[in-house]
């Protein structure tokens, strides 16, 4: 009887500290890219295959500006943005694992949230490992990709305008992440001239990035 009520008491107390509305699923934070309008924007596409998959997943969208011009201010507000929102995520539902989905400036915001920013121009940040543990990272059209990063995804070969100084900070997700970038996007590869390729990550590799999150999840649930 001593041993029912004590497991009882052990079963409410995790319940407890995993808080209520948490999902049983995953919760999906999404960055969207310059110029989209508040919600998911094109990445939404991916979200809605990994709520399907993944059921009893639930979603949020990050509220940042996401004006290209001026671009700082916006992308260090959101950078902002997600540390707190992730912070107090972590806090309401430990538990929980998250999946953050970030394109364009939105990708950059990610990393610099997770890596810690490095790049000219930009005020530095720390890394956020506490985020690490059991999530997932998924990026396309990242500015801030550094050449030689293991998580690369894609045909191209160099790095973005807004490259890192000290990648470093990015060896504590480089096994949770994919960045996706393919040769010929003016963001992700510094020098390139073709939008479109830019725009076409969601249509060219949008099955891949769900079929990978949906397999890294699992297995950090394991």
């Amino acid at each position: 009887m001593i041993f029912f009520l004590l497991l009882c008491l052990l079963l409410l107390a995790q319940a407890s500290a995993q808080g209520s509305g948490c999902p049983s699923g995953a919760h999906l934070v999404v960055a969207r890219g310059s110029l989209e309008p508040q919600g998911p924007g094109i990445m939404g596409n991916i979200s809605a295959k990994l709520l399907q998959r993944i059921p009893g997943s639930d979603m949020e969208s990050l509220v940042y500006p996401a004006r290209y011009e001026p671009y700082v201010p916006s992308q260090t507000a959101g950078v902002e943005a997600m540390t707190n929102l992730l912070l107090g995520y972590a806090k309401k539902c430990p538990k929980t694992k998250m999946i953050v989905l970030g394109f364009s400036q939105g990708a950059h915001i990610t990393m610099d949230v997770m890596c810690g920013a490095s790049s000219d121009g930009f005020p530095d940040t720390v890394p956020q490992s506490s985020f690490v543990a059991g999530n997932t990272i998924v990026l396309m059209g990242d500015p801030s990709l550094t050449v030689g990063q293991p998580f690369l995804v894609g045909s191209s070969h160099g790095s973005g305008i807004f490259p890192r100084h000290n990648p470093g900070g990015c060896q504590l997700i480089a096994e949770k992440t994919i960045s996706i970038c393919d040769s010929g996007d003016p963001f992700c590869e510094a020098g390139s001239h073709n939008l479109a390729v830019h725009m076409a990550y969601v249509k060219v590799w949008g099955e891949y990035a769900a079929n990978h999150t949906i397999t890294t999840f699992h297995s950090a649930q394991r």
